[in-house]
Order: structure tokens, then C-alpha cells, then sequence
């Protein structure tokens, strides 16, 4: 992408507001929720992912967007517990009858005890930390827009691609690493003219197939944290080992198309 015009650049400013006036309404809608908790806050986090692409398009990728990250770290509990359960779910595994129902009745309380309203003094820190961030953006002077944009841009493809170029040596940190650029990348393009920029169709897949992935590494993680490792439930860890290593392939499959499609 060249370097945008001001106008190109200013309109990209405005939408990346409108979305956090979005967030606003949201996080202020969770106080009057409808028993709907969980997926209002998922999609408060998704908004908040594609909000840190946005603010990170904009170079304040260590200050503004990490004012959103602490938003979404702390409504974390009630949509991870959902996760965990679909997740789990999604496995499919049917081994031993005992260790199912006891992951599955934990599981499935853990996400009937999350789905409640977060406090009213909670929300309204999440409420600032939107406005904290808002008032960086707002604060960057018009002319510097476009040279900011042009910059930040490049750099979150660029972090993208070198994250997917390490995913061969298939090392857990990696893929939970290039799923974070990709879907900064994705979000960040998300506040450009259509025009501007073209999206590889690779990346929401990538993105998707990452997204799985870590849902795995994640319950594998709850899994051992409460008690359920391989000691007791071998047969459930090879299934998870050989669902995440499926996963990986396709993984791996679409960051070599990606630089194969040139956008190295």
C-alpha cells in the first residue's frame, strides 16, 4: 500500500472511533444484559481484537491498543469458559465413560457459574480505558496520519508474515504468536477504503484455522490444571495431540500459500 492521501487517512480515524463508541455501547449494554453474557461479551472481545489491529495501524500498537487488551483480559472469564466447552465438544472424544462426564459436568458448570453480569464498577473501567484510548488517537495531528498509516501498516504484514514463515519448526509459542499478528493484520485493514488495500483470501482461513488450534492448546491447559493429564487420560491426550497436529498441517499449508501468493 502507497503512503494514503489525508482524507483516505482521516476516514480510516473515523471509523476506527465509531467502533470504539461501539465497544462503549456494549460494555454500558452488560448492565442490563438479558441472561446473554457470554456472547455479548464475545463480541465485545472480537471488537476489541479488530480494535488493536486498528490502533496498531495507527503506530500506538503499545499504547492505546493495550488500553483494549485489558479490557478484553478481564471479561476473559465468562467467553473462555464457553470456549472451553465447545471446544471440548468439538473433540468428540468417547473414551472412558467416567472421565467424560466428570470433564464435561465441570465444564458445563464452570460456564453456568461465568455467565453472570460483571460488576457495574467493572464495566465502567472498561468504559475508560475506550476513552483513554480514543483520546490518543484523537490527539494525533491530521498531517501525520497518512505516514503513520503507511508505516504501521507494513509493519503488522510484515510481523505477520515473518510469524507464519517460523510455524515448520511447529512450536506452540509459534502458532499462538502468528495467530496474534495475522488477526491484528486482519483488523488493522478492517478501517481502510476497500480500494486501499486487498486482503489476501488466505488470511481469515489462516486466521480461523489458528483460532482452533490455540482453543485446543488452551483446554489442553485446563485439562492439566485440574488434574486430567496424561497420566489419567492417555487416550484423551492422543486424540487432542493428533486433532492439533491435523490442525497444524493446514496451518503450515496456508503460510506457504500465502508466500506463495507474493506476499512475502
Amino acid at each position: 500500500m502507497h503512503t494514503p492521501d489525508e482524507t483516505t487517512a482521516l476516514l480510516a480515524r473515523e471509523r476506527l472511533t465509531t467502533h470504539c463508541e461501539s465497544m462503549k455501547q456494549q460494555l454500558l449494554g452488560l448492565l442490563d444484559s438479558k441472561g446473554r453474557v457470554a456472547e455479548e461479551i464475545h463480541a465485545i472481545r472480537k471488537l476489541g481484537k479488530s480494535l488493536r489491529g486498528g490502533f496498531s495501524l495507527f503506530r500506538l500498537g503499545k499504547s492505546a491498543a493495550l488500553e483494549i487488551q485489558a479490557i478484553g483480559r478481564l471479561l476473559s472469564g465468562p467467553r473462555d469458559a464457553v470456549s472451553r466447552l465447545n471446544t471440548w465438544n468439538k473433540l468428540g472424544w468417547v473414551g472412558d465413560p467416567g472421565i467424560c462426564a466428570a470433564i464435561a459436568g465441570l465444564l458445563d458448570q464452570q460456564t453456568h457459574s461465568a455467565a453472570r453480569r460483571p460488576p457495574p464498577e467493572t464495566i465502567a473501567w472498561c468504559v475508560d480505558r475506550v476513552s483513554a484510548a480514543l483520546e490518543e488517537l484523537q490527539s494525533l495531528p491530521a498531517d501525520h496520519l497518512p505516514e503513520r498509516i503507511s508505516k504501521g501498516l507494513a509493519k503488522l504484514e510484515k510481523k505477520a508474515l515473518v510469524r507464519c514463515r517460523k510455524l515448520d519448526r511447529r512450536a506452540e509459542g509459534d502458532f499462538h504468536e502468528a495467530r496474534k499478528a495475522v488477526k491484528a493484520w486482519l483488523g488493522a485493514i478492517v478501517f481502510l477504503p476497500q480500494d486501499s488495500i486487498t486482503a489476501d483470501p488466505i488470511l481469515p482461513e489462516l486466521a480461523e484455522l489458528l483460532g482452533d488450534e490455540n482453543d485446543l492448546a488452551t483446554l489442553s491447559g485446563w485439562l492439566a490444571n485440574h488434574g486430567f493429564t496424561k497420566r489419567f487420560a492417555p487416550d484423551l491426550w492422543k486424540t487432542i495431540a493428533a486433532a492439533r497436529e491435523n490442525l497444524q498441517r493446514k496451518v503450515i499449508k496456508d503460510a506457504a500459500r500465502l508466500r506463495a501468493a507474493g506476499r512475502e
